[in-house]
């Protein structure tokens, strides 16, 4: 049990960084705040 919530909690991890990662190239490092959407 132990081992599939580490599981999970590494992909959500992964999947954050990710959206992170993404949201910082399209919105030139302020995707972050939250202030890119435009």
């Amino acid at each position: 049990m132990e081992t599939l919530v580490l599981t999970v909690h590494i992909l959500i991890a992964l999947a954050l960084i990710g959206v992170v990662l993404l949201q910082r190239s399209e919105g030139g490092g302020l995707g972050i705040g939250g202030g890119g959407g435009g």
